[in-house]
C-alpha cells in the first residue's frame, strides 16, 4: 500500500482462490473461473474456467494460463 492506495497487483493477490472474471484484450472473450496462482507480471492461473463470447454462449475450458499483458480487466464475483 502507497499513501493509502491499494496497488493494483497486491489487490489480485487478494482474489488467489476466488472466482473472477477476465476480460480478454482486442477481442472481448470473457472468462469466469477460480484464481489459482498469479505473478508479479500479472499471468494468471485460473481453474474451472468457462469462456464467453460475444454470443454469450459458454464454453468450459477447465485450467488455462493467461499471460499479464493479454488481460484488459479483472473483477472479483459477488
Amino acid at each position: 500500500m502507497v499513501n493509502g492506495i491499494v496497488l493494483p497487483v497486491k489487490k489480485v493477490f487478494s482474489l488467489v482462490d476466488s472466482k473472477i472474471t477476465v476480460e480478454i484484450k482486442d477481442d472481448g472473450r470473457k472468462l469466469l473461473g477460480r484464481l489459482v496462482a498469479v505473478d508479479e507480471h500479472l499471468n494468471l492461473h485460473m481453474d474451472e474456467t468457462t469462456e464467453y463470447t460475444g454470443d454469450q454462449r459458454g464454453r468450459t475450458l477447465g485450467t488455462v494460463v493467461i499471460r499479464g499483458n493479454n488481460i484488459l480487466t479483472i473483477s472479483p464475483l459477488l
